[in-house]
């Protein structure tokens, strides 16, 4: 368990280990450079799996369904909905992820580096 002192000023980033003033960390005492570059890096990262979403969707409906081409412009619809929806989806699943196991900005940091 990490001790607080909540008579004290600072607190350290729990992701990047740097003493801030504590009314710049939120409660899970993230400072705003690190919430902004765990956003950006899921960020691209959903736009991947949206992709791979369509590209198999698209496929499917492709081989499968086989539409004409009165309707074509639906199941393009289809697909660019599927692929903004799931990276949207994704996005949130990656950043929760990333904020409930409190991934750190240096992977050799110990639990008596983080207790201090």
């Amino acid at each position: 368990m990490i001790r607080k002192d909540l008579d004290s000023l600072e607190a350290t980033c729990q992701r990047c280990l740097l003493t801030k003033p504590r009314q710049d960390l939120d409660r899970l005492l993230w400072c705003d450079a690190c919430k902004e570059g765990v956003r950006a890096r899921v960020a691209r990262q959903s736009w991947y799996y949206g992709l791979v979403v369509a590209v198999v969707l698209a496929l499917w409906i492709w081989l499968y369904i086989q539409p004409s081409n009165l309707v074509i412009g639906g199941w393009i619809g289809t697909v660019v909905g599927a692929l903004y929806v799931t990276a949207r989806v994704v996005r949130e699943v990656l950043y929760s992820v990333a904020r409930i196991r409190g991934e750190l900005a240096d992977g050799g940091a110990t639990s008596e580096e983080l207790g201090s």
